[in-house]
């Protein structure tokens, strides 16, 4: 049984506007975020539903609607979000370890120093749903989606993989995107957790982690492209080709 729909994954009417919670089922374009977004997590095999066990917690999820823009300003997409209620999770209970480290302003400074010094291309990715390749390690219950219907209103949805809004998803994303780049033959910066170098032979990588942005930059481009192409057999990156703005940053180039 599939977590969010008894008959595929267009979204049905639902009932008059004053008894939805959410408006933005009316709108097409909010519609077919939350249709891509089912649709995602079932590809990826988020969950799988079931009853609730005797004492086990069930937490909440609710949608959230944003806005993408370009770095010019102009609109990239509309996208919708499943994210779960962490503000109910217990610590102890729910999660045990929450932290995940984020690129230092120090550090991305720095890092663009030595790129604009060496002439080096500047490579920057996004994970496609990065918070959804973490493996919990508690066992996590979890409402239907709201908007969705189902046939059976005993049932939930028990996590396979980490969703939006837990407390320990950004500490098992990043875990598990460091084991990747450390099997590769990278190699964690002391200077800073989430910065990576990569040494073979004179063939040099460097690169620097924000949640699910990565810039990636190195002497040579057939390597970053290669090692590119890996990453997106692991994790489906989406390539946003060479860094333009990141972190409040506008990066333009010139000779």
């Amino acid at each position: 049984m599939k977590m969010g729909m008894v008959t595929g994954i267009a979204i049905p009417t639902p009932n008059p506007p004053h008894a939805h919670p959410y408006e933005a089922v009316w709108e097409p374009k909010w519609r077919e975020g939350m249709a891509k977004e089912i649709e995602a997590l079932e590809d990826n095999n988020t969950c799988n539903v079931e009853e609730l066990p005797l004492g086990k917690k069930l937490i909440n999820c609710k949608w959230v609607f944003k806005v993408k823009y370009k770095f010019d300003g102009s609109i990239e997409r509309c996208k919708a979000r499943l994210v779960i209620r962490g503000d109910e999770q217990i610590e102890g209970f729910d999660y045990t370890e929450s932290f995940a480290p984020i690129a230092k302003m120090t550090s991305v400074r720095t890092f663009l120093a030595v790129v604009a010094a060496k002439g080096w291309e500047l490579h920057q990715m996004d994970v496609n749903n990065a918070f959804l390749h973490g493996d919990p390690n508690e066992e996590v219950y979890m409402t239907m989606s709201p908007g969705f219907p189902t046939s059976n209103l005993k049932k939930v949805c028990r996590l396979c993989k980490l969703l939006y809004g837990l407390k320990q998803t950004p500490c098992q994303w990043f875990a598990k995107l460091s084991l990747k780049l450390l099997e590769y033959g990278f190699n964690r910066s002391y200077a800073g957790c989430s910065l990576f170098t990569y040494k073979k032979h004179t063939k040099f990588m460097v690169l620097l982690i924000y949640m699910d942005d990565i810039v990636l930059t190195g002497n040579d481009p057939k390597l970053c492209t290669d090692f590119k192409e890996n990453l997106d057999k692991c994790f489906h990156i989406k390539d946003l080709g060479t860094l333009k703005y990141f972190l409040g940053i506008e990066v333009t180039r010139n000779s």
